[in-house]
């Protein structure tokens, strides 16, 4: 059988010279706030792109790329603005090509996405209209002249681009930024020449072309921009049909725009490929095509290809993930896969890109390995340190901090003992695994099985511990170390519960005991045994779990009271995160939801009679809540009164040996997964070090780069 995604690919028309792609494997040019803040490369984020190109890429492409000043759109983006920028470029593409990929720059200007909060300049747009999205700000509408030289801006960064040993240059014509402005009646509604919506794009192709005549030039579309005034399929390709392809070497799909954000990087919800059907009409057009949008398999890879709906892939989430997914979609070799939570695109205003399911990305410049503790039988290999056996170490909890400390130690070379006093790994995890948000959440937990596994680390379920007693549990296992990864203390609800029946035991229930008690739920078994979708149940708390709940309940039908003390759903969340689940949430005639308010009192909890008491902006009132009343409301530190290194000093003294805390408790971080895998990434590093030879190096800061070994 054919394998399509490790077959060449030659680009190039008309003539021009042609270039041979290694595979059908591109990345896609995402964000990442990896640049400085006048636009130049980093030695991090070229790091960050060799490493992909050193996984088997055929082109590995830099972000979005501003023309000119006016159009840069992240405090942190890459430029092409002036020829200052060139010698990171070039250093860059050197190093590109010595890994045996090709390198490409894709070149925009944010239009009125660009805010001078940013920028520090004015934003400019075909009209007067602002995005309330990016920021809101008011653009100025270009005059026809300004319009005429914002298209020699883009001929320059194409020359740049050139001068800097890029092979291939992507002009960004989609996602609301400025190409795609003019394009869309929504957002042009001029009267000269440049309300035609090709002109601008026609005239930025041909002076990309005659900067660049030996170039891979290209143009990445949105096949749709996702809201109801905005370009539909149809409309999107007429105007694609006016555009000047003769002088295009490929055509690179995506879809949405700033309003429309799910289209550009797509929920967990959706199906893999989404895009493949509005890909299907462009094959009209006689050019070679990319593809993005929820690729994130080997096994949607190959159908897009082998259907022949593109010609090569854009991969953006997947390889950030991890760059060992371009190994398993060529030869099946194992890798940490995304899990489509979209952390990555939330963090754009946040600062640089880090990544929920791997703690290494974007955090540093430089790999450096926990200690390696290795046995005496790996003695004589370079680095290695000698010892008379390798450390005993015992991890306490198996939700994401104690998963990802037992993997980072047992790499380093430890013997894992991993405790988990529940029935399955995971924790919180794993419950979020069964919710409908976010379906994609349990390839990470197989992943971690495997790893497991793979590293010879004992895991055992159902193992209760008492960590008043890390002394005897220390002697009892031969631990010279031990990582405490158990959460904290499940708080009370907060308020007297009256009225209790008998036959409702379960009438006021932390969420995540009543999910764990319900299976067919967690495993999205929807032959689930009868009643296991309730009638009605009142949520106190409305955070990000809360969210998760109620929006599977309210799909399958119960009625959801959701009670919170937060201003708004999910605070902890980004806006990708929640952009589907929310809206929905609020729209579902089977929910109701009362926030900035708190439950001061529960009667009849469980029953068909149960009521609450609650104040907030409104005053004080009843509120009928029948059904269970499930709390979310986190956990609380084991102890609050000294910080982690405190307690960390404290438990090692009493255990006789090194103790590390990892989770979001201990580092008073948002109660995210991504916070707590990178949480107990950290554990896993300072325990490596407390337990290496002196000899062995110490680690200063956080791995950066998290390729799977």
């Amino acid at each position: 059988m054919t394998h399509h995604a490790s077959q060449p690919l030659v680009l190039g028309r008309n003539g021009r010279p042609a270039r041979t792609l290694r595979n059908r494997l591109v990345s896609s040019p995402m964000e990442r706030n990896y640049g400085t803040t006048d636009g130049r490369m980093t030695a991090q984020y070229t790091d960050y792109l060799v490493a992909r190109a050193r996984a088997g890429l055929a082109i590995v492409t830099t972000e979005a790329t501003y023309v000119r000043a006016d159009g840069k759109g992240r405090t942190h983006q890459l430029g092409l603005h002036t020829d200052a920028v060139l010698p990171g470029f070039r250093e860059l593409t050197d190093a590109i090509h010595a890994a045996g990929a090709l390198a490409a720059v894709e070149i925009n200007h944010g239009g009125c996405t660009a805010q001078s909060a940013v920028s520090g300049l004015p934003p400019v747009a075909p009209a007067a209209v602002a995005c309330e999205v990016a920021g809101g700000e008011l653009p100025r509408a270009l005059s026809t002249r300004e319009c005429h030289e914002l298209v020699d801006a883009y001929a320059q960064a194409a020359r740049r681009a050139v001068a800097a040993g890029f092979d291939a240059i992507s002009i960004h014509g989609g996602h609301g930024y400025l190409v795609h402005q003019f394009m869309s009646a929504r957002t042009n509604g001029r009267s000269d020449e440049f309300g035609a919506p090709e002109r601008f794009a026609n005239l930025v192709i041909r002076a990309v072309r005659a900067a660049a005549p030996e170039a891979l030039v290209g143009i990445r579309l949105s096949v749709l921009e996702g809201v109801p005034d905005g370009l539909g399929a149809e409309q999107t390709l007429e105007v694609v049909s006016r555009l000047d392809l003769a002088a295009l070497d490929f055509l690179d799909l995506s879809a949405g725009s700033y309003e429309a954000g799910e289209w550009i990087v797509q929920p967990g919800e959706w199906r893999p490929g989404i895009l493949a059907d509005y890909a299907r009409a462009y094959r009209r057009f006689g050019l070679p095509l990319g593809l993005a949008g929820r690729l994130n398999s080997p096994e949607a890879i190959e159908a897009v290809l082998a259907d022949g709906v593109c010609d090569f892939v854009s991969l953006g989430r997947a390889v950030h993930a991890d760059p060992a997914f371009v190994r398993g979609v060529l030869d099946g070799s194992p890798y940490r896969p995304c899990i489509a939570c979209n952390v990555c695109i939330d963090n754009l205003g946040l600062g640089q890109v880090t990544c929920t399911v791997n703690p290494a990305v974007g955090r540093s410049r430089v790999p450096v390995a926990a200690p390696r503790l290795v046995a005496a039988d790996d003695a004589g290999r370079p680095g290695a340190v000698v010892r008379p056996a390798p450390p005993r170490t015992v991890v306490l909890g198996a939700g994401p901090a104690g998963l990802t400390a037992a993997r980072e130690l047992a790499e380093a070379g430890a013997r894992v003992t991993l405790l988990e006093a529940g029935e399955r790994i995971g924790g919180q995890f794993a419950l979020a695994a069964g919710m409908r948000p976010t379906p994609d959440f349990h390839r990470y937990l197989d992943w971690n099985r495997a790893e497991l596994a793979r590293l010879g680390v004992e895991v055992r379920l159902g193992a209760a511990a008492d960590v008043r007693d890390l002394a005897g549990l220390a002697q009892t296992l031969g631990a010279d170390g031990i990582v405490l990864a158990t959460g904290g203390a499940r708080p009370a609800p907060g308020f007297p519960v009256t009225g209790s029946r008998a036959e409702a035991p379960d009438g006021v229930l932390d969420v995540r005991d009543w999910l764990a008690a319900r299976p067919g739920l967690l495993d999205g078994d929807r032959r689930a045994e009868e009643g296991a979708w309730p009638a009605a149940v009142t949520i106190w708390g409305a955070d990000s779990v809360a969210l998760s709940v109620a929006d599977t309940l309210a799909a399958h039908g119960t009625r959801v009271l959701l009670i919170g003390p937060e201003q708004a759903i999910a605070p902890e969340s980004g806006r990708r995160a929640k952009i589907l689940a929310v809206p929905r949430l609020e729209a579902s005639p089977h929910v109701r939801i009362v926030l900035d308010a708190r439950i001061i009192e529960a009667v009849a909890p469980g029953t068909p009679e149960g009521r609450v008491r609650v104040v907030g902006a409104d005053g004080e009132r009843w509120l009928g809540a029948p059904g269970p009343l499930l709390v979310s409301r986190g956990v609380v530190p084991l102890s609050a009164a000294v910080d982690r290194e405190g307690r960390e000093a404290a438990l090692g003294l009493g255990a006789g040996v090194p103790v590390v805390l990892a989770g979001t408790v201990v580092d008073q971080t948002p109660p995210t997964a991504s916070n707590a895998i990178k949480s107990g990434y950290d554990a896993a590093q300072r325990l490596a070090a407390a337990l290496a030879p002196a000899a062995s190096p110490t680690p200063s800061a956080p791995i950066l780069e998290g390729a799977s070994a």
